[in-house]
């Protein structure tokens, strides 16, 4: 059984993790276990907990942050960053590549292990 809050009082972690439950990792350096995470208040002050002012934070960054060696704005700029990698252009032709050399290697082990067979049954 939990204790009552306080009449007033806002869980504001949980308003924070429900709201932005698509980024449960620490929006500054990406640690993601969501039991350790921290939310912290963008402004200094717990009274303002509008979701605009939490952010998701490991507790190493939420210290850096209210000891001002993290910007706020650069938290916010994290937040709000475009979740979605392009990939292909960072990967051009890597499918193709990968795919031959696999293929290469698949091919490389099997008569590697044919000679070995042989050698193997030369010996007996």
């Amino acid at each position: 059984m939990q204790p009552k809050q306080p009449k007033g009082h806002v869980n504001y972690r949980k308003r924070a993790l429900e709201h932005y439950h698509d980024r449960l990792h620490c929006w500054y350096c990406g640690f993601g276990f969501s039991q350790i995470l921290e939310v912290a208040h963008l402004d200094g002050r717990r009274e303002n907990n509008a979701v605009a002012n939490l952010a998701i934070l490991c507790p190493t960054c939420h210290k850096m942050l209210d000891l001002g060696l993290i910007s706020k704005r650069i938290v916010i700029a994290m937040r709000d960053r475009s979740r979605i990698g392009q990939w292909s252009k960072r990967m051009k032709d890597t499918g193709k590549k990968a795919a031959a050399t696999r293929k290469c290697n698949v091919a490389a082990l099997q008569r590697k292990r044919h000679l070995a067979a042989v050698k193997a049954a030369e010996t007996k």
